[in-house]
């Protein structure tokens, strides 16, 4: 039974816990990124799960610094530093989109994502994290162990997106309609089938306000059929845990398949780019990335 229906974080939501931790740990101001509670949520429970999944890799450098425990992680090293600069990417789009107008953000799937209690500019505005009940509440006993409490400008909204309608429980949190929104769909896409992923960008270009954005990222169709040692690795690993990668992109990037379902694309990203923006010492990602990152608009 996956994770997400026992009530536990997932064994891959961990993992990519774990990689924002390291990544947090950075020396270099201009690399890190800001995730500072990435640790504290991988607590003594979250560690054994770790443990169980066969993770021993990323716990051991977990007490390292962070070019060392990159430089450890094999075969695993290129998703740590791709959760790096993703994280990076997507603070980026929240902290600019928040300069634009947008006063609302909805965290689809949110996990164990911490942005909501991180990014002090969200507390002016109003977050909505959406996600199974159990997984959710799960979440929110980890933040009132972290922080003391649940904070309030985060709206927290149990959801069954494979049985429940997101136009009818959002609307019925208090999504505000008129507001200018921001859609945050954060490491999702390959988990859920194509009709799920056409249904929720439907969504978006249909009730959210005109400038509003969604961000998400994504793998090809054609890096899955012919994966790299380095994501083939990954594939067989969330595959084992009961968490298989579905959902591959066609085409080469995002674009035709968001104009599809309304919305404009703004930017759309290869790792391999973010790679050279974000870490400057380095990337070691591949120039033609397979693993990607779009942002798109409602028009």
């Amino acid at each position: 039974m996956p994770a997400a229906q026992t009530g536990r974080p997932s064994a891959t939501a961990l993992e990519m816990t774990a990689y924002r931790a390291l990544g947090a740990k950075h020396p270099n101001p201009t690399i890190r990124n800001a995730d500072r509670l990435a640790e504290p949520f991988l607590g003594v429970e979250e560690r054994r799960l770790l443990k169980e999944a066969g993770s021993d890799i990323l716990l051991a450098a977990l007490a390292m610094d962070t070019e060392s425990a990159w430089a450890t992680l094999g075969n695993r090293s290129a998703l740590a530093r791709a959760v790096h600069v993703r994280t990076r990417h997507i603070d980026d789009v929240v902290e600019n989109s928040l300069n634009t107008g947008i006063s609302q953000i909805v965290n689809l799937g949110a996990g164990l994502d911490s942005r909501a209690y991180r990014i002090d500019a969200l507390r002016s505005g109003r977050v909505f994290e959406l996600d199974l009940p159990a997984t959710q509440e799960y979440k929110k006993k980890r933040v009132r162990e972290i922080l003391g409490s649940l904070p309030g400008h985060v709206t927290y909204v149990p959801i069954d997106f494979a049985k429940q309608d997101l136009a009818i429980v959002l609307n019925s949190a208090g999504f505000d309609r008129k507001a200018k929104s921001l859609f945050i769909w954060e490491g999702v896409t390959m988990y859920i089938p194509e009709s799920a992923i056409d249904a929720t960008l439907r969504f978006v270009a249909t009730n959210a306000a005109p400038g509003s954005l969604i961000v998400f990222d994504y793998f090809l169709e054609s890096g899955l059929r012919a994966p790299t040692p380095s994501l083939r690795e990954t594939t067989g690993r969330v595959a084992a845990v009961g968490e298989p990668f579905v959902f591959g992109m066609p085409g080469d990037d995002a674009r035709s398949f968001v104009k599809q379902r309304g919305l404009t694309v703004v930017t759309d990203f290869g790792y391999g780019e973010l790679g050279t923006h974000f870490l400057p010492e380095g990337s070691n990602l591949p120039a033609r990335s397979v693993n990607r990152i779009c942002t798109a608009a409602v028009p």
